[in-house]
């Protein structure tokens, strides 16, 4: 079975929506961001839903180590069922853009890594992530107050002038929105080495971007990593967001893609309710 490693903070009904159509024809693990509006009882609600998993563990600033713990937890729950094949980490607002047959069919005895893969030594600007000390966990990047930005500021500041360098090796950067199967999964949440690299990563700024492509280093599984992670979106139309919320006139663009998912997705939007009939086979 596949297994959606959902992470979400906002819009309860658009939630369940999704999560309802997806956990129809798949296995569905929710996070939620104890920080958003949504409930502990809508929480509970979503855990009680057939083929749903829903947890509420970590208050997810932006950029913070604990969006990577929500993830890697989730990962966890789904390798703890046996007829998991293939994870796919997903944001609640992503779909899929083909049919739960054409899903299954795709990835059954696929033992490729679907995932972006860049390497960190042809993007200098990058260093400061991961040289840096940053504090995502207490400062909220996206508190535009004018205390939370000077903090944020100040710290990076500081460390370049007193020449600050962390001794953190990341060689490969990405998405964190990816597909792998089980075998991979099962090393990049379980492999001591890799629980080190969780602790080092802890103060990087967007760990989850560094954390899986860094996961398979050294290893066979390398080589499995495709450097394509199968999901569509827009970054040439800021007007709509980075990346853009899709519509329906985007539909050929994402079909032409190849891609099996696309993001963002509005629930309430013609796009969502086309792609899901789509998904049931309706």
């Amino acid at each position: 079975m596949q297994a959606m490693i959902i992470t979400a903070y906002k819009d309860f009904a658009a939630l369940e929506r999704v999560v309802g159509a997806l956990s129809r024809r798949a296995l569905c693990f929710v996070h939620v961001d104890k920080k958003s509006a949504i409930t502990e009882q809508q929480v509970a609600q979503l855990d009680a839903m057939e083929n749903v998993h829903a947890i509420c563990r970590y208050a997810v600033n932006w950029g913070s180590v604990y969006h990577l713990h929500a993830l890697l937890d989730l990962c966890r729950m789904a390798l703890e069922d046996e007829r998991v094949s293939h994870l796919h980490l997903i944001s609640a607002q992503d779909f899929p853009v083909i049919s739960a047959d054409e899903f299954e069919r795709f990835f059954a005895g696929d033992d490729r890594i679907h995932m972006q893969y860049l390497h960190t030594a042809d993007y200098p600007e990058l260093r400061h992530r991961y040289e840096h000390f940053h504090f995502m966990h207490w400062l909220n990047y996206r508190d535009m107050s004018e205390s939370a930005q000077n903090w944020v500021g100040r710290i990076d500041r500081w460390q370049d002038k007193l020449h600050i360098r962390r001794g953190v090796k990341v060689p490969g950067k990405g998405l964190v929105w990816l597909s792998l199967p089980r075998a991979a999964a099962e090393h990049a949440v379980n492999a001591p080495e890799n629980r080190t690299l969780l602790r080092r990563l802890r103060y990087t700024y967007i760990p989850e971007e560094f954390y899986f492509q860094n996961a398979f280093e050294g290893t066979p599984f390398m080589e499995k990593i495709t450097g394509n992670e199968l999901r569509f979106s827009l970054w040439d139309d800021p007007a709509r967001g980075l990346p853009a919320l899709l519509e329906e006139s985007d539909l050929a663009r994402v079909e032409a893609s190849g891609c099996v998912f696309a993001r963002k997705i509005d629930a309430e939007t013609p796009l969502y309710a086309l792609l899901e009939r789509r998904w049931l086979g309706e």
